[in-house]
Parts: structure tokens; sequence; C-alpha cells
């Protein structure tokens, strides 16, 4: 990735995460002008993920001598053997002598993954945008994401066990922590597959290898559950979507983002599915050309984002999603942290866009 192509990323990354210290704990679409769709819980017996089916086996304690590698998803039903090798997202090698007792997470998705698992009890150190659970918010600040942003200092000071860091972004702080003999562990994620392999990974590193292996479990039968109703679609009755990332500039969210497989795996079809860019900045009047059925946006666009106000803009009042006030806010949060509340999120799109299919 170059650097302008970083830059770009990690500020829409921030702008995904705006205001999160202030965002709910609970996911929710709601419908401009006011209706509420709610993220409920669904069963069912198989897994789906965005490309594959995953499934999650059952394997013996590792032992000292064992390596985690992120390409596959690894499960256990027992404890965890130390010294631990782990390959972190990043191909790194990183060794635990013990089960981690204090821990630092520097992203919000990790701290979600962290007490899904059941480690939660273990954080020593988070970032301000990890607001989710309620519990992370009382636990001492290490900075923010960006690398800049993140104080050493008080990493340091906090004699954690382990730090799971981001991804590349933050490569100086993961490198100065490897110099100061911090284990850190890389986490990345940039399909559902990862997310799974991200928690199993987790679970190992912490001890918590079957309460990973249920996360994961838990999350592909509420995906299943989901795709099991809306593969029933035909093409022809399939929304057209347009999720609005922000205004000034007008910028989408491209089909390998997790907002890009949610909606496809929700059953809409993303109106700009054929950029490759991540986020790309498009033009009003292409939007208004492509006609959406449904506008959604997340929740920090805030009052901005109402089919009274987009049917202000030049022509978007002819857009039929503003005529026929099919506009959402969705809780922002869980739809750019790749973590167990992905889930939630795709039950809330889905719903929103096909609410006959869920009574």
């Amino acid at each position: 990735m170059t650097k302008v192509r970083f830059s770009r990323f990690l500020s829409v990354f921030l702008l995904l995460s705006s205001l999160v210290a202030c965002g709910t704990a609970e996911s929710s679409i709601t419908q401009s002008p006011a209706t509420t769709v709610p993220a409920t819980a669904t069963t069912a017996s198989a897994a789906v993920a965005p490309t594959a089916t995953v499934a999650v086996s059952a394997t013996a304690a590792l032992t000292p001598t064992t390596t985690i590698s992120p390409t596959a998803v690894v499960s256990s039903t027992s404890n965890v053997s130390y010294p631990l090798t782990i390959k972190d997202s990043l191909g790194r090698e990183v060794t635990l002598q013990a089960a981690p007792s204090r821990i630092i997470s520097l992203a919000p998705s990790n701290t979600e993954i962290l007490f899904a698992v059941g480690a939660g009890d273990a954080l020593v150190g988070v970032t301000k945008y990890c607001n989710y659970p309620e519990a992370a918010k009382s636990i001492d600040q290490i900075g923010g994401f960006s690398a800049k942003s993140i104080s050493l200092e008080t990493i340091v000071a906090l004699k954690p066990d382990v730090v799971f860091s981001g991804d590349e972004s933050q490569q100086t702080v993961i490198d100065a922590l490897a110099q100061a003999n911090i284990p850190v562990i890389a986490i990345k994620a940039e399909n559902f597959e990862a997310v799974y392999e991200n928690i199993n990974l987790i679970g190992q590193a912490t001890n918590h290898p079957s309460e990973a292996a249920q996360v994961v479990a838990n999350m592909q039968t509420r995906i299943e559950a989901v795709t099991a109703k809306t593969s029933t679609l035909a093409a022809a009755d399939k929304l057209s979507v347009f999720y609005e990332v922000y205004d000034e500039p007008l910028m989408t969210a491209g089909p390998q983002t997790f907002i890009g497989q949610l909606i496809e795996l929700a059953g809409g079809v993303n109106i700009f599915a054929e950029l490759s860019e991540e986020y790309p900045e498009i033009s009003a009047e292409e939007v208004l050309n492509r006609q959406p059925a449904v506008l959604i946006g997340p929740d920090s666009r805030g009052d901005k984002f109402t089919a009274e106000l987009l049917a202000q803009r030049p022509g978007w009042s002819e857009i039929k999603a503003v005529k026929d006030g099919k506009v959402f806010v969705l809780d922002g949060d869980i739809l750019s942290r790749p973590g167990p509340r992905l889930a939630d999120a795709l039950e809330a799109i889905s719903q929103a866009l096909y609410p006959e299919l869920f009574k």
C-alpha cells in the first residue's frame, strides 16, 4: 500500500470511528424519518463466509513448538500449552512464555474480540476509540488508533505481557515495542474468514481457545441464518444500495470492504460494486444516474443523513430511495470493526432491506 493510499485509508477509518467514545453500545438502523430496525439474533445449523464455508474444528492443546498460522482457522477445546509461538497477521512469529494476565489492545476490534472470548478482565490498556463493551470505557487509555497518537511511554508503564496491535499502519509502534522486548501480536482482517481466524488466534494466545471457537460458531450460525433467507431472492428482486461514507467529498464503500461484503451478504446490490478502491470518491451525479433503491449511512453522519436533507442536493429528490423514504442510518462501529459484531451488522442491514423475510 502506497503512503498516499494508506493516508487516505487511515483518514477514512478515523472518520468511520469518529465520535465513537459517545457511541451507543447496541447496534441499530434508523430509517428516516423514524423507524428503528433492531439487530436480532437468528439461528441456523450451517456456517457461511463471504467466499467460503469455514468450519470450526476441535484440536488438541498446542505444544511449545506449535505455530499458529493466520491462513487457517484454528481452535481448541482444551487449555493452551506455554511457551507458545504464534504467527500473527503480518507473518511475524511471536512467543508468549505464559498465559498473559496484562493485555493492551491498540484497536477497537481487538478489544471487542478480547472481551468476547473472555479475556477482557486482563485488559490494562486500550485506545480512546474502544467504547464497546461498556467495561472497555473504564480501562486506561494509551492514545488513539494512529501510530503517532499512541503513547509508547504509557504502554511500557502498564507492563503488558502482550500487546494486540492493528495492521501495518501501526508498524512503528510494533517495532518500538518489539525492541523493548514487549510481545506484539498484529491483527489484520480483510474478510470474514480472516475475522474468524483472528478470533481463534486471540483465543489461543490468551488461553481461551474454546470460548473463541464458540464465538466463531455463533457468528457463523447467525450469518448463515441471514444468507439462508436472502439467498432465496431472485436477482430482479434484489435492492440496489448506495452507502455514503461521507459527503464532502462524497465517498462510498467498495466491494472489498466489510461494508461492501455485508451489503452483498444481506442480499443488496452495491451500485458501485465494480470499483476496486476501498473508499472511492464518486460524483453526486453518478449516484443519481444509478438510481439506488436504498441509501445507507453511518450514525457519524448524524442528522445530516435524512430523506429531507438528501432531497435538497441537486437532483437527488428524484432518486428512488429518497422518494420512497428508504434512507437508513447505521451504527458505524459495527460496520467498521472486524470483530464479532459484524454478525449484528449483517442482521441489521438485511432486516432493513427485506423486513418481510424476517417476520
